[in-house]
């Protein structure tokens, strides 16, 4: 089991959509991401208890951990990855930038 940190995010169809769920995520360090991975492995991973850690670092210090959620707008209410609620809004999952080739 290994503590990943998450540093960018893709959403379909557009980054910019509210309505639109995390597809894909980028692991990597400040420097950017050197593994990009479907959130369903994400889930997989968390789900099993010796599975890889997530966490987020917000461009104020903070840190939030990323956990399972279970989506209360979708008509199958499917499990979807978020942070852990905090005092800052700089460690959201949403408030990443695009990963990028």
């Amino acid at each position: 089991m290994a503590r990943k940190r998450i540093t960018c995010i893709n959403k379909a169809p557009t980054h910019q959509d509210p309505n639109s769920h995390i597809t894909h995520v980028g692991v990597g360090s400040d420097g950017g991401w050197s593994e990009r991975l479907p959130v369903n492995v994400v889930i997989q991973q968390l789900q099993s208890p010796f599975g890889d850690r997530y966490y987020v670092r917000g461009s104020d210090g903070s840190q939030a951990d990323v956990r399972l959620g279970k989506c209360a707008f979708c008509a199958h209410a499917h499990t979807f990855i978020r942070t852990s609620p905090d005092h800052s809004l700089k460690d959201n999952l949403l408030y990443l930038p695009e990963c990028v080739a």
